[in-house]
């Protein structure tokens, strides 16, 4: 059987993925959109491409899921800021590094490499960011709020 507080918590951690999953959605969105701007417009070189796409899509991800996904009204920005850029880094890392061998050693083409690359590491990055970067310290919050806390 499960406990109570296992119960309660599931429907939290469901929303809480939906929400990271539409976070992840926009900054899909945005990053593709600077990915592609830089390599195909601008002709910089793919890797570079997705630093700086990364870096734009990081900077809305911190403020959404900061504010909307986990709901993280206490704790400081500078905490759950290195945090986030932590496993942030981690993940460029892992994407460069998978994007590189796709590219380089397997001649998959840029855009449909990144594309195939992006949802593993949202799936590697839901879990340190819920219970490290953003872990929430206050009163419980419900399920597909508004992360309002009731202020």
């Amino acid at each position: 059987m499960t406990p109570p507080e296992q119960r309660r918590s599931l429907p939290l951690i469901v929303a809480q993925l939906v929400r990271y999953g539409a976070v992840g959605l926009s900054n899909t969105l945005i990053g593709f959109g600077v990915y592609a701007l830089c390599l195909d417009l601008l002709a910089i070189h793919y890797e570079v491409s997705l630093a700086i796409a990364y870096v734009i899509g990081a900077v809305n991800g911190y403020l959404l899921n900061r504010y909307w996904t986990f709901s993280g009204h206490d704790a400081d920005h500078a905490t759950s800021g290195w945090r986030y850029a932590a496993v942030q880094i981690a993940a460029f890392l892992t994407n460069l590094a998978l994007l590189h061998a796709a590219v380089a050693w397997l001649a998959v083409e840029k855009n449909i490499a990144q594309a195939v690359i992006v949802p593993i590491v949202f799936a590697l990055t839901f879990i340190p960011n819920r219970l490290w970067s953003f872990a929430h310290r206050g009163p419980p919050i419900a399920p597909f709020a508004g992360g309002s806390h009731g202020r």
